[in-house]
Parts: structure tokens; sequence; C-alpha cells
């Protein structure tokens, strides 16, 4: 065999054996529920995953996305609203249990997190092309339908919505939801290690090849293009809610998606809120009952629910000021970092 050949014959064998392999880390972005996810897998089981299936398996995890995405934002849900306060509409025990686990949320936080804003969040417009400024008057209307708002469960595919003209918004927690299912999916079809991050919303599971846990950065709220923190987490979700997601200005003002459910206005008790769970939902949801809260309130709140959280206000000469949970801070990677650079 010629010198040519036997380079030839090593070049074979080596494509061969890439077709049935993958290398990690492999990562893959798609445009999901209005913004940018991201698949990373570092890991997979060689008995359970061959390899090459890979691209597969990390296709199936988008897909579950987009299914949530469907199922808390138009399908099932868009039924529930429309009927209300006239007759029960058939979700499904998914949507179902979604709904019970942001309501359960809503009690432990004492209302600050509630998922039956939809009259406010309707009225408001924010994250559309009809955002607007509505009058005093239209958003005392919108709070007092909340405050008479009720969800009832009948059955485990049936569920009411009263009274008429109230409305269930879920943008609180299923995008984490969405996080949670496609590292569910990751899991049962073999990838043993795994992020998925979805607009500030992750979660990881299993340990890396090198056995170093995954190291996540906080963003600056402020200065979108540096981190404030970066944490070291093995297992587990994290969620960031800034007033620099969503928002709109006019006449000089900035009006931002997060609601305080007292006042019916933007919440301005904080401009960032990280929380940190064991599922994407709930991190998702805690963290934006810890930023309506404020930084004081609502580390109280966290270290009674035993969850690490970082809560990042401003002072009038507009230096960031910030309060944390002692649980956060252990999951800190360098506590020499100047946050204040």
């Amino acid at each position: 065999m010629t010198c040519r050949n036997r380079i030839a014959a090593a070049l074979a064998a080596l494509l061969f054996v890439a077709a049935g392999c993958s290398r990690v880390p492999v990562s893959e972005t798609r445009t999901l529920m209005g913004t940018q996810v991201t698949i990373t897998v570092q890991d997979y089981d060689n008995d359970k995953l061959d390899g090459g299936q890979l691209p597969a398996a990390m296709d199936s995890a988008f897909v579950e996305i987009a299914r949530i995405e469907d199922l808390a934002r138009w399908d099932e849900l868009k039924k529930l609203n429309a009927w209300a306060g006239y007759q029960a509409a058939p979700i499904g025990e998914e949507l179902i249990g979604l709904i019970d686990r942001a309501y359960q949320i809503a009690e432990n936080t004492g209302g600050a997190f509630r998922p039956d804003l939809g009259p406010l969040t309707n009225l408001w417009g924010i994250g559309t092309d009809e955002a607007r400024l509505p009058a005093y008057w239209e958003i005392e209307e919108a709070l007092d339908l909340i405050s008479q708002t009720v969800f009832t469960i009948e059955d485990s595919v049936y569920a009411r919505l009263d009274p008429d003209g109230a409305s269930l918004d879920l943008g609180g927690v299923a995008k984490g939801y969405a996080v949670d299912r496609a590292c569910f999916v990751l899991d049962d079809l073999g990838v043993t290690a795994a992020m998925v991050e979805a607009g500030g919303d992750l979660r990881v599971f299993g340990r890396k090849p090198s056995r170093e846990p995954w190291r996540i950065a906080v963003r600056h709220p402020r200065e979108l293009d540096r981190f404030y923190t970066i944490i070291e987490l093995h297992e587990g979700a994290v969620a960031t809610s800034g007033d620099y997601e969503r928002y709109f200005e006019v006449d000089g003002g900035r009006y931002h998606h997060i609601f305080d459910p007292e006042t019916g206005y933007p919440s301005r008790a904080s401009i960032s809120a990280t929380a940190i769970a064991e599922t994407c939902a709930g991190a998702d949801a805690y963290a934006t009952a810890f930023f309506v809260l404020g930084p004081d309130a609502a580390v109280r709140l966290a270290g009674g629910l035993e969850l690490p959280a970082l809560v990042i206000d401003e002072n009038d000469d507009g230096e960031l000021v910030s309060r944390q949970t002692s649980s956060f801070a252990r999951l800190r990677a360098d506590e020499r970092l100047d946050p204040e650079r």
C-alpha cells in the first residue's frame, strides 16, 4: 500500500468512527418563545445514546420547548381566558398542573407573584406594538377585576376561570417550565450533563466530564455587556428578572413589564432579581416575586423559603446596591469581584 493509500485509509477509518460519535460539548441556539434558546450538552451515556443521535436528541428538546410555547401562550390557555365567566374549558392535565403550581408560588410570596395579571398585561401591552400608558381609572378597573379572579379545577381535564374578563398570564412560569421540560427530554434520551438557557432562565443537570461545577454569569442590570457576578452550580435552575428586559418609553418615563400587583404599575422596588431553585419554573416565578418585593423584603422571604437569591437596586445617586441570602453568597465563584466596576 502506498503512502497516499495509507493516508486515505486512515482518513476513512476516522470518518467511520466520527459518524458514530459526537464530540462534546455540543451547543445549538434557536429562536423560541420570543427569545434565544441555547442547549449545551457536556456529556451523554454511550450505552443509551449513540453519539450520532445527539443532534436528534437536542432537536427533540427544542421541539418540546415549542410545544410548551403553544400550550402556555396560545391554544389551551387562550381558550380558558376566552371562556372566563361562562363555562369550564378543556385545558388538559398538564396546563392545569402548571397553573396550580403558579398559584402555589403566589401564595408562598404573599401575592408578589401571581398568574392572574392578564387584565394588566393586556392593558399595558408591553412587548407589543400596542404598548401604551393607561389612564389611572383603567388600571383601577383592571386591579378590581384581578381581585375577583378565581381559578377552579373541575377535574383532570376541565378548569374554569371567573369572572368575565378575567385572564391568566403565564409569562412568569412558562419559559422556565419549557426549560424544565427540555431538560427532562434530554435526560430521558441519554444526555447526562447539559444546560438549557432561554433568555436569562436556565437549568443545568449532571456533572461535566471534568467534574467541575457549571459557572453561570449574572448579567449586570445597567451594563448589559458585562456580568455582575458569577456563581457555581452543580445542579438546579437560575432565573433573573430585570427592568431592562422588555419596556417602552413615553414622555421621558420608562415602563417595564414586571408589574406590582398592588399598584398596577411597573414595580420600582428593584432593577434586577435572581433566584435559584430546583426547577426553572420555580426560579422564574420567584425571581419575579423578589423583584417586586425589593431587596430587603425579598431576601427575608428567600431566606425563609431556603432559596438562594440576589436582588439589586439603585440608590438616589444611581449607584447599585444589593442584598443576597447567605446561600447565594456561598455560590459566588469569586467574592473578590467588584460588582460596582
